[in-house]
């Protein structure tokens, strides 16, 4: 803990404002007695750090003791990275996520409960092998009922070395292309409800590189980790700024920036 507390130290010293704790099953992390816990804590209140972000945690190891922390420490970004992989049990079995549905819902309803405002993107597996149509349906509902704000969804192939690659592969390809579509227009309806919503808010955004195709306009991050293109030939990357979100264009946010309010170097 001391080595990734101490680098993270030293990125803050030479300008950095926002860090990323990054590890396979991050929140398994154990280093002697501390914990994911310990470490997300003692990172979020280095001085001079303005975003704390980290990816990816598993359903399994996450726990409302950590949600908590998110809420109550304002370091910490408002977004989760939490991949459910598909909305049934039984397939959740065969993936030996040794989790439930149920489990990763309570989780979630915690955290809404505690901060609404959280956002919770994911990643989705469709066509998994035996997976069936209501098996599947239930991914969907999984889906409307967490509402995240962006899913990476993929279609099942046999990964060598995997407890899946000595099943048989027997949803036909055009089935899994079928339920792919079906989720992409699940979240594309979600996203653009979540976008339109808000249109309007005053978000805190940090730039981090210019729009490839629109000189003078400079793009960035909101805490929740929504894209933002914002205009103004002054704005440097690493700013930190108030803006007003004035609409979306695809799953991009538009902004202005607030009257009198300056970036932040």
């Amino acid at each position: 803990l001391d080595n990734v507390v101490r680098e993270a130290r030293s990125m803050l010293e030479q300008g950095a404002k926002e860090i990323w704790l990054l590890g396979q099953n991050v929140n398994s992390y154990q280093a002697g007695s501390a914990g994911f816990y310990e470490l997300l804590d003692a990172v979020s209140q280095l001085e001079g750090l303005r975003r704390l972000r980290f990816t990816s945690p598993h359903p399994n190891d996450w726990n409302n003791r950590l949600s908590d922390l998110m809420a109550e420490r304002k370091t910490i970004c408002n977004h989760l990275h939490l991949p459910v992989q598909a909305g049934s049990n039984r397939i959740l079995d065969l993936m030996r996520r040794r989790h439930t549905i149920e489990q990763f819902l309570d989780k979630v309803r915690y955290m809404r409960d505690i901060n609404p405002s959280i956002e919770i993107s994911t990643d989705l597996i469709v066509g998994f092998p035996s997976e069936t149509e209501e098996e599947f349906a239930r991914t969907l509902r999984v889906m409307e009922e967490v509402r995240f704000s962006q899913v990476f969804a993929f279609k099942y192939s046999p990964r060598p070395g995997t407890r899946a690659a000595a099943m048989e592969d027997d949803v036909p390809r055009a089935v899994k292309e079928e339920r792919l579509a079906r989720v992409l227009e699940v979240q594309e309806r979600i996203t653009r409800e979540q976008l339109a919503a808000l249109t309007g808010s005053t978000q805190e955004v940090l730039i981090d590189g210019a729009h490839l195709r629109q000189q003078g306009v400079m793009n960035g991050r909101t805490e929740g980790f929504r894209p933002v293109s914002v205009p103004g030939v002054d704005i440097e990357v690493g700013d930190l700024m108030d803006v007003r979100i004035t609409g979306f264009r695809n799953h991009w946010l538009e902004a202005e920036r607030l009257a009198g309010v300056s970036a932040s170097a």
